[in-house]
């Protein structure tokens, strides 16, 4: 696919919200991380966390159209690719894994060619063998952009949970180039290089170049996540059957094959913690209250107008903010980097 063409049509149709975009505050912060992306995002509302939720569960279940306010398409929900997208040129035909899906360019970009695929069926999110083989075949077919998606459960997902898509543009993420912290064995997986990436989130990283070990690998991590529970350091997979343990997995090629971070994600709430106990806590919700989700983990923090006022009014600067959000990625990390946190990740990486 000619992503060049594409691209360049989507904006002067006016599908990529340039002028919009443009207004959003952009800045880089060093940290102890490497350096993490800030933007102050003046294009769209902040959702609150509990709305997203709630959103999700009346998606699955609704009838009811939604008008498209940029192109005045009507559509299931906001991510519900049509025929009309496509005739107007603001989405083109893709398959993924033998099924229909759809490409277009996200009006309110985060980065350079954000873009979204999106099954044509409109169904939930999944984390599962066949995501992780959409993954490798999108990425296959434009290996220019990185491609990943958001977990599937509330708290630790996107704010659109109810429809299968995937997110994808040509930016090489902060995570995706900070080194591995130490190299693991996966049993049985020869030709895979495994390790635990030095990043304020718990993540493991797959190298290779046979697509199929590294789906089968990934199945191994999230199989293996799916059901561990260590309450030393409060990941709990389940709660009266209701599972809490998920990943978000991000894809992207490289000289020699490919690199999969898997990112582990856990939902659990607490008392202390209602929202979410990897989650942003409390004393952060002055700079992030929304989820985050799989831009976000990647070290691009996609902050609320309002935190224009709380640098006024509390004295902060651009690198206290960059900081901040370094703090806000750690209380999403469900390892911390701290002796315990460190022996805990260690215990799970054994079982693998």
């Amino acid at each position: 696919m000619d992503t060049d063409d594409f691209y360049r049509q989507s904006c002067e149709k006016g599908f990529v919200k340039l002028e919009a975009v443009a207004r959003n505050i952009a800045w880089t912060t060093g940290t102890e991380w490497g350096d993490i992306e800030v933007t102050i995002n003046l294009s769209k509302p902040e959702k609150d966390p509990r709305d997203i939720a709630a959103a999700a569960k009346q998606q699955a279940g609704s009838k009811k159209s939604f008008i498209d306010p940029a192109t005045g398409v009507a559509r299931p929900c906001p991510l519900c690719v049509t025929e009309a997208d496509v005739e107007l040129g603001y989405a083109r035909h893709m398959t993924l894994c033998g099924e229909p899906w759809g490409l277009w360019y996200s009006p309110y970009a985060y980065y350079e060619e954000h873009c979204i695929a999106m099954s044509w069926e409109h169904r939930p999110m999944h984390i599962d063998r066949a995501a992780f083989e959409c993954l490798f075949d999108v990425v296959g077919q434009l290996p220019q952009y990185f491609f990943g998606s958001n977990a599937d459960l509330p708290i630790v997902g996107g704010s659109i949970l109810g429809h299968d898509h995937f997110q994808g543009g040509r930016h090489v993420f902060p995570m995706q180039k900070a080194p591995v912290y130490r190299a693991i064995e996966l049993s049985g997986f020869s030709d895979v290089e495994a390790g635990i990436v030095k990043w304020p989130m718990s993540v493991i990283r797959l190298c290779g170049n046979n697509r199929s070990s590294l789906v089968d690998a990934a199945c191994a991590v999230l199989d293996a996540w799916r059901h561990y529970d260590d309450a030393e350091v409060g990941i709990i997979s389940h709660t009266d059957g209701v599972r809490h343990n998920t990943i978000t997995p991000i894809l992207r090629a490289i000289e020699g094959g490919y690199q999969l971070d898997l990112a582990l994600r856990c939902n659990i709430t607490s008392a202390e913690h209602p929202l979410g106990v990897f989650h942003p806590h409390e004393e952060l919700h002055h700079i992030k209250k929304e989820n985050i989700g799989l831009i976000e983990v990647m070290g691009l923090a996609i902050l609320p107008p309002r935190v224009q006022g709380v640098m006024e009014d509390r004295g902060l600067s651009r690198d206290d903010v960059g900081k901040l959000f370094g703090q806000v990625l750690e209380c999403a990390g469900v390892f911390k980097w701290d002796e315990a946190g460190r022996a805990a990740f260690e215990r799970f990486v054994s079982t693998l």
